[in-house]
C-alpha cells in the first residue's frame, strides 16, 4: 500500500480516536503534512455533511414539537370546557378526552427530549468542525514555502533506457501537479511536492494508475532536476529503477 495512503488512513483514525491529536506537531515531513491536510479535509467534509443533515432533522423535530404543543393546548381547552360545564359531555367522553391529553403530552415529551438530545449532538459537531478547521490552519502555516520556480515545461530523460518525454508542471507553494507524455504513447498526471529544492513526483498513468515515483534535486540555477526513479509496476526484462534528468524549457522555446 502506498505510504501516503497509509498516512492518510492513520490521520483519519487518529482524528476519530483522539480529539486532541495535533498533526502539526506530530508530522514533520511536508509530504506527511500534505497527507494530513487531505485527511483532515475529508473528515471536515464528513462532519459538515452530518451537521447539515442534523440541522434538517432538528427543523423537522422543532415543527413536530410545536404541533404537539398546539394539540395539547387545544385538547386541554376542550377538557376544561367539559369539566366546567361549558360543553355538554358525558363522563365517558371526559375520560376519553383525558386519555387523548395524556397521549398528546407523551408525544410532546418525546419530541422535546429528541430535540434536546439532537441540540447536544449539534453542539458537538460544531466543536469538532472548529477543531478540524483549527488543525488545518496550523498545518497549512507549518508547510515550508517555496518559490514557484518549477512551473513550466520540462524535458525529461530516463536512464539507462534513454527514453525521453515532457513534463508540464504547475507549482503552488510546496505542491506540484501536472501532466506528462513519454515516448511509446505513455501519458498521465503528476502529483508531488518540492521542499528545499528536493522534488518528489508521483507518476499516475492514464491506463495503469500510479506507476512510478521520481525523486530529485533541483539545481541552484533552477533549470535542472536530477534524481532517481522507482517503478511500482514490474515488466519482464525491463529495469525497475534508475536515474533521470529534466531540463526546463525556456518560454517560447519549441
Amino acid at each position: 500500500m502506498n505510504k501516503v495512503l497509509v498516512l492518510v488512513l492513520f490521520v483519519l483514525v487518529a482524528v476519530a480516536a483522539a480529539p486532541h491529536f495535533d498533526a502539526a506537531q506530530d508530522l514533520k515531513r511536508p509530504e506527511e503534512q500534505l497527507a494530513a491536510i487531505y485527511a483532515l479535509k475529508v473528515q471536515l467534509e464528513i462532519e459538515q455533511k452530518q451537521l447539515h443533515e442534523a440541522m434538517l432533522q432538528y427543523g423537522q423535530l422543532a415543527e413536530a414539537r410545536e404541533d404537539a404543543r398546539a394539540r395539547v393546548r387545544r385538547l386541554y381547552g376542550d377538557l376544561d370546557d367539559m369539566v366546567q360545564g361549558k360543553q355538554d359531555a358525558k363522563t365517558e367522553e371526559i375520560t376519553a378526552r383525558e386519555m387523548e391529553v395524556a397521549r398528546a403530552e407523551q408525544e410532546l415529551e418525546v419530541n422535546t427530549r429528541q430535540a434536546r438530545d439532537l441540540r447536544a449532538r449539534i453542539r458537538e459537531w460544531h466543536e469538532r468542525i472548529d477543531l478540524l478547521q483549527d488543525r488545518l490552519g496550523k498545518l497549512r502555516k507549518a508547510l515550508p514555502s517555496d518559490s514557484e520556480s518549477l512551473t513550466g515545461t520540462w524535458e525529461i530523460t530516463y536512464l539507462p533506457s534513454g527514453d525521453k518525454g515532457t513534463l508540464s508542471l504547475r507549482q503552488s507553494g510546496t505542491l506540484l501537479v501536472g501532466e506528462y507524455t513519454l515516448e511509446g504513447g505513455w501519458a498521465g498526471s503528476l502529483q508531488g511536492t518540492i521542499v528545499n529544492g528536493k522534488v518528489l513526483l508521483h507518476r499516475i498513468d492514464s491506463k495503469l494508475g500510479q506507476s512510478q515515483n521520481l525523486e530529485g534535486q533541483l539545481s541552484p540555477d533552477g533549470g535542472t532536476i536530477r534524481g532517481t526513479w522507482q517503478n511500482f509496476i514490474l515488466s519482464g526484462g525491463s529495469p525497475t529503477s534508475g536515474n533521470w534528468v529534466a531540463q526546463k524549457k525556456e518560454r517560447g522555446e519549441s
